[in-house]
């Protein structure tokens, strides 16, 4: 199975007026960054030798020539969606599957493991890592969405009429074995983000959008094809204060997430910086020289 990282370094970009919703990928700062990169690169790397960057220049220059990090091959591909707005900063994910013409699951780069996905998940048709059942943000993205005269896919349009309710999936990992499916699933989402581009303004809020065009088109299409989603974490295992738990390492499922806003608190960042320390200390030390060396210039 192919491992697949993606960074569009656009959206991370510290922005004239401030900050934008993804500057340095959600971090408190870019060191941070780096040691998400580096950390979520190096535990996969352990487990799975065929590691895949897909990125664009700048994107390369962090992580391959500056880093050094150990993946298997590098897509410089990105730099084509630059005429995009930073807001759209989930489409960096989608040109990256829409890449891939062999099974594979893309992970986020804040996703550390300690062990494989087991065989359920890699041999699935369709893979992501739990259902997202927060239907109060879905219900307030549409309606944020609708407010703009947003054009949506007719295959959402049919999958709220049928379900009243949203079914999406949350895409911390996504991937599998069809790749007809993610054809056709990417090329919508692009038709869907491009029908709208005249739409999109400064009050657009990018995480509202992309849950839409990424998360939920992903489900709604996979109910039309009547293929089954196989989730990684069920339950209770998919609660936010237990995803972000560096003790996980010791758990059941090996796995950590730290997702959302749990990238901008403090003890998450210098856990973080712990398991990175303890684990591949040459690296810690490689970004610490690189943040010394960008501060002087």
């Amino acid at each position: 199975m192919k491992i697949v990282h993606s960074f569009w370094s656009k959206p991370s970009i510290v922005i004239d007026n401030g900050t934008n919703e993804k500057t340095f990928g959600g971090w408190r700062h870019k060191r941070y960054q780096y040691m998400s990169w580096a950390l979520s690169c190096l535990t996969f790397k352990r487990y799975y030798p065929n590691i895949e960057l897909v990125t664009d220049l700048a994107g390369k220059k962090i992580l391959i020539d500056q880093l050094k990090l150990p993946y298997t091959s590098v897509k410089v591909e990105l730099d084509c969606l630059n005429t995009y707005p930073e807001k759209l900063w989930a489409l960096g994910k989608l040109f990256a599957y829409g890449l891939q013409n062999e099974p594979f699951i893309h992970v986020d780069n804040d996703i550390f493991i300690w062990e494989k996905f087991n065989d359920e998940i890699e041999k699935a048709q369709l893979l992501a890592q739990h259902v997202d059942d927060e239907e109060g943000h879905y219900s307030f993205a549409i309606k944020h969405l609708k407010e703009r005269g947003m054009i949506f896919p007719s295959v959402i349009q049919t999958d709220l009429e049928i379900y009243n309710r949203f079914n999406a999936s949350n895409a911390g990992i996504i991937g599998g074995n069809n790749i007809d499916f993610f054809k056709e699933y990417v090329k919508l989402a692009f038709e869907f983000v491009d029908a709208n581009f005249n739409k999109i303004d400064k009050t657009l809020i990018g995480a509202s959008y992309a849950i839409i065009y990424e998360q939920y088109l992903y489900s709604a299409l996979a109910r039309e094809k009547n293929i089954k989603i196989e989730l990684f974490l069920k339950g209770k295992e998919n609660n936010i204060i237990n995803l972000v738990n560096f003790m996980n390492k010791y758990g059941k499922k090996k796995y950590v997430h730290l997702q959302s806003s749990s990238k901008f608190f403090f003890e998450y960042c210098r856990e973080l910086e712990h398991q990175l320390l303890l684990e591949f200390p040459e690296y810690h030390e490689r970004i610490r020289e690189l943040i010394e060396h960008e501060k002087r210039n």
